[in-house]
């Protein structure tokens, strides 16, 4: 048997393709998985319990993540779930493969072919000469050591347990992958999994007392480099990692340095140094390329970048003293340059449109690896010498920036994050479109019975609008690099003012098909909210001071609050009035005209302290609020008298919330996955 026909289509095991006549798909580990179910179970209904146990193995998640590799699985064979011809679902009990199925070989001549042997064979000197020259020729390659390059295609998990995983560390001489899980009962916990691809052992989990590690940036021989604490002081540690024993023994070195906010770091084993990117606290994102040792202290690295770049990832290769520099801009670029620590001399390698993650050296360091930033479920290798990059991993789940060399040479090791959001109702609503689970930051419309969303179901962020009983549509398309945060919606529904990557401030009609205008922060943006139709409000770090800004339609500042403000909000029954929040959470309301006037305590009424909260909105004399820390929605009357607690909900892990007449809607995180994945080289 060389493939399986599936209606139209052949499925290559071998290679995890699925082939037309008009294209070729390599599928992921899980899709390949629940479409081998599928063939193994032809024509029987088959519930979602059953695809639980089969595909998740007994792994607990919502019926929502099974719609949505389904719905990824018809997508692949172009099938209308209205008139399929592939996966039928069965209602209230499941999904029926109805593809006719078939195994098949590959025929050596077909009528097409043996016409094209036939004049081959009229010119079979010729094709005899050919074929010695081409046996010099390999003589020759083989002769200078070359091959051909390895093909990917499959990826194998290597993790196998829940949690979510972060800086996977290749232990070459213990033949391991180290790595962080991450749960809410244990926090950041230190595993190590084998990765010989024949090897079915489970991951283990390493006992590391006194320690609480923060970051994993490489191994030397059996010591292990991280960051993190040691009995509660801070800093950089080199310990021995007893595989045997399942234990990190205490620091060999150590490095108590915790000053800067650090963002990216990695350790050079041949020259003992770990290179870091980082930033004094005031001057927010801006990184600086740092250089540490256990004998010595920081020392800053020369690097040149326009003022409109940033250091996003950085990386070494054990066969060169040079770097990887990764650099982003705000608007969605990215550049790669190789940079020389001993003459400070940075070479521009690559540019490209969109961001790329983790991107790290080539085994050959002759190019990149890096994940894309559309779809984010796709790992990519370019070589400086080639326009076009090199599909070297494609999965259903989001690769995200975690990316290390694999000790044989050709394959890759990386981290996969995603999570399964839905948009609920607190109480019931209009039936939402809710069959991709990748739907957050709600923004209930005004004007209308819908609701706006951000929604990754493209492949990347974009945002969309349902109707009433009718199915979400994309408002006119964004750029497929942009990484939404959340976003406003004005109250006669005309714009959008969308946060990108809490850098960049977006204003998009919601007719029409003009991006509109754009404001860039050298900060972070954590809040936006319009006080009226012509004004918004936006809430902006920057060198440490938080302030609230104001600003018109044309996107020109018209105020600025005095230090101290946290968010300003506006009530639509009271539109005479703002109400701001203090960093003691104490909400105040001042009249309207005085923000713009210059405002001053003695004009505010101050209205009661609210508990430390993630968002917050206001309606109809009563403030919602999401709580920081547990995420339950809190609702308090404004009275004469203060502020009147009238209920508290536990609505789970959120993704943005709004308020309508009442009624709220929200975003939950139904499921989350997380692996260690390797490439598989052929």
């Amino acid at each position: 048997m060389d493939f399986i026909q599936i209606g139209e289509f052949r499925l290559y095991q071998q290679t995890n393709e699925l082939i037309t006549d008009e294209h070729s798909i390599t599928l992921d580990p899980r899709l390949l998985s629940l479409l081998i179910f599928f063939i193994d179970n032809p024509n029987r209904i088959i519930g979602r319990d059953e695809l639980q146990n089969a595909i998740w193995q007994g792994t607990i998640v919502t019926d929502n993540a099974i719609n949505k590799l389904v719905a990824n699985l018809r997508k692949v064979f172009c099938d209308d779930p209205k008139s399929p011809q592939y996966i039928q679902t069965v209602p209230k009990q499941g999904y029926r493969f109805i593809a006719p199925i078939k195994l098949g070989a590959e025929e050596n001549t077909s009528t097409p072919a043996r016409s094209a042997a036939q004049k081959r064979l009229s010119g079979r000197y010729l094709l005899a000469g050919l074929i010695i020259l081409a046996g010099l020729l390999v003589s020759v390659v083989s002769h200078y050591g070359s091959s051909a390059a390895p093909q990917y295609g499959e990826s194998r998990a290597l993790s196998r347990v829940s949690g979510g995983k972060m800086f996977p560390v290749v232990l070459t001489q213990q033949a391991h992958v180290a790595f962080l899980n991450v749960t809410a009962a244990q926090g950041r916990s230190l595993w190590v999994a084998q990765y010989a691809h024949d090897s079915s052992a489970l991951p283990q989990p390493i006992e590391t007392p006194g320690y609480h590690l923060q970051q994993l940036l490489g191994s030397q021989g059996e010591y292990l480099v991280f960051k993190g604490y040691y009995k509660e002081q801070c800093g950089w540690f080199k310990a021995r990692l007893d595989l045997p024993a399942r234990q990190l023994a205490p620091p060999d070195q150590a490095l108590y340095d915790c000053e800067l906010i650090y963002h990216d770091s990695i350790y050079v084993a041949g020259d003992d140094l770990i290179y870091a990117l980082a930033h004094e606290r005031r001057f927010e994102h801006k990184n600086d390329l740092y250089a540490l040792s256990f004998s010595a202290q920081r020392a800053k690295v020369p690097t040149s970048l326009e003022s409109t770049w940033r250091l996003a990832y950085l990386d070494a290769h054990p066969g060169t003293h040079h770097l990887l520099l990764t650099a982003h801009t705000n608007d969605g670029n990215s550049r790669v340059l190789s940079y020389d620590p001993e003459s400070a001399k940075q070479v521009l390698q690559l540019a490209r449109t969109g961001l790329m993650h983790g991107a790290i050296w080539d085994h050959d360091h002759k190019g990149v690896v890096f994940s894309s930033s559309s779809p984010r479920t796709q790992m990519y290798h370019q070589a400086f010498t080639d326009n076009e990059a090199t599909l070297l991993s494609s999965l259903s789940d989001k690769i995200c920036c975690n990316i290390a060399r694999h000790s044989n040479g050709a394959d890759y090791v990386f981290t996969t994050y995603d999570k399964d959001i839905e948009l609920q109702w607190l109480e019931t609503g209009f039936v939402l479109d809710n069959s991709n689970g990748l739907d957050r930051s709600p923004r209930l419309a005004h004007t209308d019975n819908g609701v706006y969303f951000i929604s990754d179901r493209s492949g990347s962020s974009q945002v969309y609008y349902q109707r009433p009983q009718e199915q979400a549509s994309p408002l006119p398309r964004l750029p497929d690099h942009v990484r939404l945060r959340g976003m406003a919606l004005s109250p006669d529904d005309e714009l959008l003012l969308i946060n990108h990557d809490n850098h960049a401030m977006w204003l998009i009609p919601t007719g029409e098909t003009s991006q509109g205008n754009t404001l860039f922060f050298d900060g972070y943006i954590y809040q936006q909210s319009w006080l009226s139709n012509s004004l918004f409000a936006l809430s902006v770090k920057q060198n440490e001071r938080k302030r609230v800004q104001i600003y018109n339609r044309q996107m020109q500042q018209v105020a600025q609050l005095p230090e101290g403000w946290i968010t300003a909000m506006a009530d639509p029954a009271t539109p005479e009035y703002v109400y701001l929040t203090d960093k003691n959470h104490t909400l105040y309301r001042f009249p309207f005209a005085s923000i713009l006037n210059g405002i001053a305590q003695a004009q505010g009424e101050q209205i009661g302290e609210l508990e430390p909260f993630s968002s917050l909105e206001l309606e109809n004399g009563m403030v919602y609020l999401m709580t920081k820390e547990w995420h339950e929605l809190v609702r308090y009357k404004v009275t004469d008298e203060g502020l009147h607690p009238l209920s508290r909900q536990d609505i789970g892990a959120y993704m943005g919330f709004d308020v309508r007449d009442g009624q709220v809607i929200y975003g939950r995180k139904a499921a989350f996955r997380s692996d260690v994945y390797s490439t598989v080289a052929r």
